[in-house]
């Protein structure tokens, strides 16, 4: 007798379309279910592709089902219920799993944190730890289960996945720009006031660096406005008193709600990019591939 795997359809891919034949819309769809329009799409895509037929009519900005769909929405929607049904009946009481992720402040501050509410939604029986720091830190003593690194992913030790590249370009408030004199060409950056992250850390990737990369001859008595910590240095651009370093990953959300602004279009990069990582010697736990994946699915 034939498995039941040889004819069934991915179970994410049913999933998918139960929520999308549900609502006709695949970002209804992916909100529900707590995953992407495009992750619902991809899905739905999955499943046509194993069936062999259409199931969604694709309209102007909406999306209808077929024939082949509707057949498949009565069976997908009646199965799916029944087995939500019967493991609600049986399920042992939840368990709250912990997990404990290690990141640089900038990293930490700026691209993690503001998408922790979303994680928690998604997740609501793992309870999270952020470890923050910009030294570098033992993933197996320090009892981190994923680390967020930034650098060319040679680390013996673990096994990293690579999250997002970084460019670095330079950002200020619109209230700067608006009040000081105009900023038209790099050049143009040694008459303004440059907020520089300072420390030996952060040395190959600062104002100078980027100066220098883009043929920029610096004098002697130019000076720079400095802070060792890149929470203090990003404060004080949001409040209109110089132009920092902003970049990519990091700042997004401040240029997509208008925060900051690029004044200029250049960018300088040292192509290095930001890895989650984990100890090679050991298999993630259950929750820590959730985190995975979820990371994963964000950074994309």
């Amino acid at each position: 007798m034939q498995s039941l795997s040889a004819n069934l359809p991915p179970l994410k891919s049913l999933v998918a379309f139960e929520a999308a034949s549900r609502h006709l819309s695949l970002t209804r769809a992916g909100e529900e279910i707590r995953i992407s329009r495009e992750a619902v799409s991809r899905h739905i895509r999955v499943l046509e592709e194993h069936l062999g037929v259409k199931v969604f009519e694709r309209l102007h900005r909406a999306i209808a089902l077929t024939p082949e769909g509707k057949k498949l929405q009565v069976v997908v929607r009646d199965s799916l219920e029944k087995i939500a049904y019967v493991s609600g009946t049986i399920r042992a009481p939840r368990q709250n799993f912990k997990i404990t992720v290690g990141a640089t402040i900038a990293i930490g501050s700026f691209w993690l944190t503001p998408r922790l509410a979303e994680f928690r939604k998604r997740f609501p029986n793992i309870e999270i730890h952020i470890a923050i720091s910009d030294q570098l830190q033992n993933l197996i003593t320090d009892g981190i289960d994923v680390g967020l690194r930034y650098g060319d992913g040679r680390w013996p030790e673990l096994t990293p996945i690579r999250l997002f590249d970084v460019f670095a370009f330079p950002v200020c408030s619109q209230l700067y720009l608006d009040s000081t004199t105009p900023l038209a060409a790099t050049e143009d950056l040694l008459r303004h006031t440059l907020i520089n992250l300072d420390g030996a850390t952060h040395s190959t990737e600062d104002w100078w660096w980027w100066l220098n990369a883009m043929d920029i001859r610096v004098p002697p008595s130019f000076r720079l406005m400095g802070l060792n910590s890149y929470d203090n240095v990003m404060q004080l651009a949001l409040q209109g008193e110089g132009i920092a370093l902003g970049f990519s990953g990091l700042v997004d959300e401040f240029l997509s709600d208008g925060r900051l602004v690029r004044p200029l279009g250049e960018q300088q990069t040292q192509n290095q990019t930001v890895y989650a990582v984990v100890p090679k010697s050991l298999s993630p736990l259950p929750q820590v591939q959730d985190f995975i994946d979820w990371i994963v699915e964000e950074a994309s």
